[in-house]
């Protein structure tokens, strides 16, 4: 069985989520990898061990990484993307810009008109129960705690009876199990690797960074994940 983990990032009208998908084994491997990473931070730094991997308070200092430097801190975003590729997970990234879809949707007059989060999010369930079937098993979706989480459930209650909105990629998510379930990010190293990715591909995505430095860094994180073989039909929509 496969497990997908996912969260999401946004700017403007860039609307994004990333899964990393794994089975059993790997999850525990990269588990233990990130836990590495934050062990050898809390001796190097001072922070608890237990601090979380979330891209917006490393990225800029805030929370428990406030104490460690910028230098230091771009090392760990660094050690985290290389620590997710290291391990055996399939990545997804899928995009969905709101402008160019309100657009779309009045040119074409849509009768139904379905907000850019909830058709990235459909575009990830897609693409996660494709995998499983490809690899003749199943997968549990665990997404990130939100406050929208039972309106989340309702659509995927309506895709497996009713089947995903339009003919691309219509599908009954039979591969995927049960509903989506959301857990608290702070409790899972893995959701955290999801909104690393989340947040990578976003800020890469929407951001020049004004230090040069930090945009090479930014380059070479990014050049890794389109040069791991492990992301799987990127893309942005429309």
């Amino acid at each position: 069985m496969l497990l997908a983990y996912v969260d999401e990032s946004d700017h403007g009208d860039f609307r994004c989520f990333a899964a990393v998908v794994a089975d059993e084994d790997a999850t525990k491997e990269l588990t233990d990898r990130l836990n590495a990473v934050v062990r050898q931070a809390s001796v190097d730094f001072g922070i608890p061990a237990t601090t979380e991997i979330h891209g917006h308070p490393l990225f800029h200092g805030k929370e428990s990484w406030k104490i460690v430097g910028h230098r230091a801190r771009a090392g760990i975003h660094e050690r985290v993307i290389d620590a997710v590729l290291d391990a055996d997970v399939t990545l997804l990234l899928r995009s969905v810009s709101e402008r160019r879809l309100v657009a779309r949707q009045e040119h074409r007059n849509y009768p139904v008109r379905f907000p850019a989060e909830q058709i990235c999010f459909q575009h990830v369930l897609q693409r996660v129960n494709k995998l499983a079937e490809r690899r003749q098993t199943y997968a549990l979706v665990i997404a990130d705690e939100r406050g929208d989480r039972e309106r989340h459930r309702e659509r995927f209650a309506t895709y497996q009876t009713e089947g995903t909105p339009g003919v691309y990629m219509h599908t009954t998510l039979s591969s995927l199990l049960d509903t989506v379930h959301f857990a608290p990010s702070h409790h899972s190293r893995m959701l955290q690797a999801a909104d690393m990715l989340a947040f990578t591909y976003r800020r890469y995505r929407t951001v020049e960074e004004t230090d040069p430095r930090a945009q090479k860094i930014m380059d070479r994180m990014w050049r890794k994940l389109e040069e791991s073989g492990k992301l799987f039909e990127p893309g942005q929509w429309p």
